[in-house]
């Protein structure tokens, strides 16, 4: 009896217990919501752990740093936002997907704007701070590299996949969305979503444009 007992208890404890995965999908949620709360300098990785419900050490446990728990987020917002654009633009010509994608970055742009401002932080804060540097630039070169593959195949799609230079837009996109991101914040009423999606469309109007030149 007592055996049986230890054992229905073993096996409810285990069910229980998150998974690996879990935590870290919670601790990322948790996190989501500290980072655009508070904003990345004062968001405290002992809020993080109390928002998912766990201690501390079950942060440190799945993440090496703050730094690594929101270039993680970060880079995931960032493709699946890709994604999102990607998937509007997937059954369009060229012309009509230039312009749907900077309509669909735009919104995004409007819906979420402590996201972009937060990479804007991350990164004048990598400016002062060679370890959080080190650290961003590894991230973000990946994110620049991954959003080039995704451009890349969708240029393929259009036909002109060996004259567009997609590491170049791949570039100017992420660095007009936050300086975009910026300026919104500041001045919602002059740069509004209009004018954030005729910037975006016209960046992919011109790559698309002189890779028909080419």
């Amino acid at each position: 009896m007592i055996v049986e007992n230890q054992e229905k208890w073993g096996s409810t404890q285990s069910q229980r217990r998150p998974q690996r995965a879990d935590v870290r999908d919670r601790l990322l949620a948790a996190a989501a919501d500290e980072f655009t709360d508070k904003g990345y300098a004062a968001a405290k990785l002992v809020d993080i752990a109390d928002r998912a419900g766990f201690t501390k050490g079950a942060v440190y446990s799945n993440f090496e740093s703050k730094q690594a728990l929101f270039a993680e987020l970060l880079a995931k917002r960032s493709l699946d936002l890709a994604a999102r654009v990607l998937a509007h633009i997937s059954d369009l010509d060229s012309g009509a997907a230039a312009g749907a994608g900077g309509n669909e970055i735009a919104s995004w742009v409007v819906a979420e704007p402590r996201w972009p401002l937060l990479t804007v932080e991350f990164g004048i804060l990598a400016g002062r701070d060679p370890a959080v540097a080190e650290r961003y630039r590894t991230d973000r070169r990946a994110l620049r590299r991954e959003l080039e593959r995704l451009i890349a195949e969708r240029a393929d799609q259009w036909g002109v996949g060996d004259k567009f230079d997609a590491r170049r837009v791949a570039t100017s996109l992420t660095a007009l969305i936050s300086g975009l991101a910026v300026e919104h914040s500041v001045d919602p009423e002059d740069i509004d979503e209009g004018i954030i999606a005729d910037a975006v469309s016209e960046l992919f109007a011109g790559a698309i444009a002189r890779a028909h030149l080419d």
